[in-house]
């Protein structure tokens, strides 16, 4: 029985290559059909834990890797030892690697037993994953730069780094892109954009961008207003526990039943006191055949808000 041994690495939320596998084949014969086990038939084995050490310590990156996430998490009857899973990421984070330093610097962000936390070290790891295109690191770049953890606050570096992870279709950095369109933050305030994002997160079932779309739809930011929509929103926001699209709801729906009852009461009012058909018609009251009619209300269903 032919055995292939092929050395692998599992990194939760990294790009994963997969090897060429070679589709030659070769007839096998036997006089008593025994059944021969070819390549594609062979099961890979995993490396053990001294077997990781061995390759590790030779600067395979992915096998440094999985041995640091088994120190982090115990797995593969590996002891929890974060400060070793720090020596074997800073290894392959020297190296280039993003997700190493992705890894790396989010170790330094909390910190762990036997590791003190360094919240600048972690910026700067973020940023250099970020650039190799590795979008959650590029989410915590603009995070720290966003609310200056570790870092002077530069709401300019955020924009950039919350883009390079929307671009890749991080939820989380839309809406958060979103809020700065919004408000004007690190970059000129764009309604269009910001309901644009809010839209694209709302899509996808975050129920931060269902509340914030929803709020874009009640003041008519960067949209038509309608709060019939916007109510909706606020509801499916609510219904995924989301407490401030919980709040919004209530809000709402209490203000479009104070201003229904109040038009009833009004149309209630204006019926009471309209002149009864029955009687005759006085002689200033009689339309004019040859005038124009009245112009109909125009409503405005279009346009983009300027607030």
């Amino acid at each position: 029985m032919m055995k292939v041994i092929t050395k692998f690495a599992i990194a939760a939320g990294a790009i994963i290559l997969s090897g060429m596998v070679s589709t030659v084949s070769w007839a096998q014969t036997s006089d008593d059909n025994t059944v021969i086990e070819t390549p594609q038939d062979a099961v890979d084995t995993p490396p053990t834990f001294e077997e990781k050490l061995k390759l590790a310590a030779e600067g395979d990156i992915d096998i440094q890797i999985s041995l640091a996430k088994d120190y982090l998490s115990g797995d593969n009857n590996t002891p929890v030892r974060p400060v070793d899973a720090a020596r074997w990421l800073t290894k392959a984070s020297k190296k280039g690697n993003a997700e190493a330093q992705f890894l790396l610097a989010n170790l330094l962000r909390e910190g762990a037993k036997g590791l003190k936390a360094n919240e600048k070290n972690a910026v700067t790891l973020y940023a250099s994953a970020a650039d190799k295109g590795h979008v959650e690191a590029a989410y915590w770049a603009a995070d720290a730069y966003h609310y200056g953890k570790g870092v002077k606050k530069a709401e300019i570096k955020a924009i950039g780094f919350y883009e390079k992870a929307a671009d890749l279709g991080h939820v989380a950095s839309k809406n958060n892109l979103g809020l700065m369109y919004l408000q004007g933050k690190g970059v000129d305030r764009d309604l269009q954009t910001a309901f644009r994002l809010f839209s694209d997160t709302s899509k996808s079932g975050n129920s931060w961008g269902q509340n914030n779309l929803g709020g874009m739809y009640e003041m008519g930011w960067g949209t038509v207003k309608d709060t019939a929509r916007a109510l909706q929103l606020y509801q499916r926001s609510a219904t995924a526990g989301n407490i401030h699209g919980a709040s919004n709801m209530v809000r709402l729906r209490a203000v479009l039943e104070v201003a229904a009852k109040a038009e009833a009461a009004e149309q209630e009012n204006q019926d009471t006191t309209t002149p009864s058909t029955d009687a005759a018609p006085q002689a200033s009251d009689t339309p004019d055949p040859d005038a124009d009619p009245a112009p109909a209300e125009t409503q405005i269903l279009g346009g983009s808000s300027t607030n």
